[in-house]
């Protein structure tokens, strides 16, 4: 009998704070009893999310300068399949997983190359207008080649029914790390603070938040927003123009994030597009009442409207200050969403997740 592991690669861009990147870590950390990890990266990061010291990381390359033309984007993806190629031929890979668009597409072509099979997982909207036309049409061109496909909504599977057989699709929900699970503490005292976790792009919307608590009656509450990106000098300068410096705060990149999960009342969510949002599934699993817009996707498939959380139309500001104003002042609407939010989050825990993830690899291997 061969009780040898079975060798799982991983692909992806980087291990930065994002939540594929989390996702992956965790994955890697639940399943490292089972298999062989290695996560490959196309260019050299020190993980954001701890990693099991059994699982290998391997870079590409050091560094990735933003091609300036379709030539030599196209050379870069040469470049990184050789690349992938050699690392699954080095540690013997048995199967290839690749984490959003491009690792998809490079995962795809190099395990076909190297005859093994793989899994890819989109975790963007796939109707996102500004993805470049060359990936849009990569995409419906290697996709069906892969021999799985794991989707995160059912929403994203209507997408892609007519583009890939429904057999090579599997939806599984991100799982809810142990790491992060285990922090939530119901006994730290709850304080007058509205958080809202993610990218600061215009895609999250942190300028309809900002207005719309300026215009709420918070006297003693105070938005909190954790993230970095290109709109936070935007952002500052609308909290300065406004004289919210003093219940306004931009934290940047936090690494114990379960410290203001465990104290917030009230989360808000405010993007357009999702492919499925880890910080609003982590903020209800910790109980807190949530506000989301009801964009595609993933939200209207954890939040039932009225009942755990509201969902509101995108970009909304009235009816975000609406419903702030219901939940800042409404202690009874908060209790039972905080009840009914943890019920509904509980099918997220990892182990629930990471069995399905197992039984998607299993019949490939």
């Amino acid at each position: 009998m061969n009780n040898k592991k079975k060798k799982i690669g991983f692909v992806i861009g980087s291990l930065t704070s994002g939540g594929a990147e989390r996702v992956i870590s965790t994955l890697s950390n639940e399943l490292i009893n089972k298999y062989d990890i290695t996560i490959i990266t196309f260019v050299k990061t020190t993980p954001f999310y701890r990693l099991n010291s059994g699982i290998k990381v391997i870079a590409c390359k050091e560094t990735i300068l933003t091609p300036t033309s379709t030539l030599k984007s196209l050379k870069l993806n040469f470049e990184l399949v050789r690349s992938v190629s050699k690392i699954i031929k080095s540690e013997k890979l048995d199967v290839l997983i690749g984490f959003i668009t491009t690792a998809n597409i490079i995962t795809t072509i190099a395990a076909k190359l190297n005859r093994i099979p793989s899994i890819i997982s989109e975790r963007n909207n796939p109707m996102m207008e500004d993805v470049p036309k060359f990936w849009v049409m990569m995409r419906n061109l290697i996709y069906p080649k892969a021999d799985r496909i794991i989707l995160q909504t059912e929403g994203v599977k209507r997408f892609f029914t007519n583009r890939i057989k429904s057999n090579k699709i599997a939806i599984l929900p991100n799982p809810i790390s142990k790491d992060l699970s285990s922090l939530k503490d119901d006994k730290i005292k709850k304080e007058n603070i509205i958080l809202t976790v993610g990218r600061l792009d215009k895609n999250k919307c942190h300028d309809l938040i900002i207005n719309a608590f300026k215009r709420v009656k918070s006297n003693n509450w105070k938005l909190l927003i954790a993230g970095t990106g290109p709109k936070e000098n935007d952002l500052k300068e609308l909290i300065k123009r406004n004289n919210l410096e003093n219940s306004v705060e931009i934290l940047g990149k936090v690494n114990d994030i379960d410290k203001l999960y465990n104290s917030a009342r009230v989360f808000v969510f405010a993007s357009r597009t999702e492919g499925f949002p880890n910080s609003l599934l982590e903020a209800m699993y910790f109980g807190i009442p949530t506000i989301s817009t009801d964009c595609n996707f993933g939200p209207s498939e954890i939040i039932e409207n009225g009942e755990n959380g509201y969902l509101i139309p995108v970009g909304d500001q009235d009816m975000l200050e609406k419903r702030l104003n219901t939940l800042i002042n409404e202690k009874g609407v908060r209790e039972k969403f905080s009840v009914k939010a943890k019920l509904t989050t509980e099918r997220f825990h990892s182990s629930n997740v990471v069995k399905k993830w197992d039984e998607v690899i299993c019949s490939l291997i």
